[in-house]
């Protein structure tokens, strides 16, 4: 289960690097698949995941680069940057979750 949802995460984030706009959400998509992965017990996928995932959506993305203008330009936090930031550190907080043994997804 862990490394089928962490495959899963890694396809659609490389997906979204080529979708124009809907791609961020393809992205966050991709990122709970990734949540999911890391509480399974998977580490590779999970961390992968994210880190493509920023790339793509804070050096590849012209509308995050506008929401960020956006929100420099009238001096206030935009939601939209910090929603983006907390799914990126999800999976690891996952994954610190799943060593403790707090959280773990067992197998069927």
């Amino acid at each position: 289960m862990d490394k089928g949802f962490g495959i899963a995460a890694l396809v659609l984030v490389i997906l979204a690097i080529f979708v124009p706009i809907a791609g961020i959400f393809v992205s966050g998509l991709a990122l709970v698949l990734a949540v999911i992965s890391a509480l399974s017990g998977d580490r590779v996928f999970a961390t992968a995941t994210p880190l493509i995932a920023g790339v793509n959506t804070f050096f590849l993305s012209p509308s995050v680069w506008m929401a960020m203008a956006g929100s420099s330009a009238s001096g206030e936090q935009t939601g939209f940057v910090v929603a983006i930031i907390v799914f990126l550190v999800a999976p690891f907080v996952a994954m610190i979750l799943n060593a403790t043994g707090n959280v773990v997804l067992n197998r069927p």
